[in-house]
């Protein structure tokens, strides 16, 4: 466990679900926003010796091994997502005649929504409706939805926007939909939507009324230091000690009993907290990314042997903020480029073909644009399917945001 003081606030629930309109992603501090400013002008001028000898302290580290992730950083999977939501559900749940029978989960882009609501049902055995094929969408084939007979049970509709397609024709579906399931029709089910769809639907649908519309609350620095060092101590693995590799200073907080009062704590998280815009899934991917250990270290648990002989407990060193390698975007990024992640975003995703179809680009220039992005790491490809990597959605949420693009709200 984690050294606390008395003077520290009392620390907020890991997962807490709230209303959509109660959602506060964490904002840079002024120090914070001083050293990007700062890093960024050291950036434009030539190194001097103390960035020498900060980089050599950074470069003999070594990125963990995929085995060492697994085991320091592993996926942090949703359940307690799912626990939390039984909570805020609980009221709804255990009224039998509710206002509203139909109530909204929303969460961005890496936010877990979708994975979130399918092991909900699966634990409370409601049904899970699967999506249309995009062609039943385009061609409004309302047998779709007839078919599903979902007032005889509750229901769980993990994903909304895979009930649409932003075209002329790709709309009629999705409004039958919202407009059964808020009439009360269809019975009670939970519906669960990307961020980025949930703008765009509110503009052209109904937007659901006095229906329950929550969101995991954003993971501050405080939230963050509790997940990362609670996957770090799994069952089976000694207390780790976390500290940024070119100053000592803690990153997560010490074990209990290891606390060295001559250290200070590094402002890490605090960057990661607002770059990251709390959503879990990123700040997990850059998370990994900046784990390192030394070469005499051990391959299971990232132990250093001769650096650290004083310490009892294995240390990770964390790459320092400014000296993360971050994706950008390719230069210059064209229209092609912006439509293309707008509607990736905009979808939580599409196969190649499909953005040719949606959008006002030949095969050929979808084609080129995906292998420009894919080439800079702003995009992933699972299958068919692509979609804005972690690591990426923040450098692509603020081009189109400049671009004066419609953002969602999160």
């Amino acid at each position: 466990m984690a050294a606390t003081s008395d003077t520290e606030q009392e620390t907020p629930p890991l997962w807490q679900w709230v209303s959509v309109a109660d959602y506060h992603p964490p904002k840079a501090s002024v120090k914070v926003v001083s050293e990007n400013w700062l890093a960024t002008l050291r950036g434009r001028r030539r190194p001097d010796a103390a960035d020498a000898e900060s980089a050599a302290s950074i470069n003999h580290l070594e990125a963990l091994s995929h085995e060492q992730l697994a085991r320091i950083a592993p996926d942090p999977g949703w359940g307690g997502a799912v626990a939390a939501l039984d909570g805020a559900l609980g009221d709804w749940l255990a009224n039998e005649q509710p206002e509203r029978l139909t109530a909204f989960l929303i969460a961005p882009p890496h936010g877990g929504s979708a994975e979130i609501l399918r092991l909900w049902a699966e634990q409370r055995q409601w049904r899970v409706l699967e999506p249309p094929v995009p062609e039943q969408i385009l061609a409004g084939d309302s047998h779709w939805l007839s078919s599903q007979q979902l007032a005889e049970q509750p229901w769980v509709l993990p994903a909304l926007e895979r009930v649409y397609l932003r075209h002329a024709a790709g709309l009629g579906l999705i409004r039958q939909f919202l407009h059964q399931a808020y009439s009360g029709k269809l019975g009670r089910g939970v519906i669960g939507c990307d961020s980025w769809a949930w703008a765009f639907l509110r503009r052209v649908s109904p937007s659901g009324g006095r229906s329950k519309k929550l969101t995991v609350q954003a993971f501050d620095k405080e939230r963050l230091a509790l997940c990362f060092q609670a996957l770090a101590e799994g069952p089976d693995s000694r207390p780790l000690l976390f500290r940024q590799a070119n100053n000592g200073k803690y990153v997560l907080p010490p074990p209990e009993g290891t606390v060295d009062t001559s250290v200070s704590h590094s402002d890490f998280l605090q960057h990661l907290a607002a770059h990251s815009r709390g959503i879990p899934g990123i700040a997990w991917a850059i998370w990994r990314a900046s784990l390192r250990a030394r070469p005499d270290a051990d391959t299971a648990t990232g132990e250093t042997a001769a650096a650290d002989h004083h310490s009892p407990h294995p240390t990770l060193w964390i790459t320092p903020w400014d000296h993360l390698n971050q994706p950008e975007l390719p230069t210059p990024v064209g229209r092609n480029h912006a439509f293309v992640l707008h509607a990736l975003l905009l979808h939580n995703g599409l196969a190649t073909e499909w953005l040719a179809r949606l959008l006002p680009l030949s095969l050929d220039r979808v084609l080129e644009a995906l292998a420009l992005l894919q080439d800079a790491d702003v995009l992933e490809q699972t299958g068919e399917i692509w979609r804005v990597a972690p690591r990426g959605y923040p450098v692509i949420r603020k081009f189109l945001e400049n671009e004066r693009y419609l953002i969602d709200d999160f």
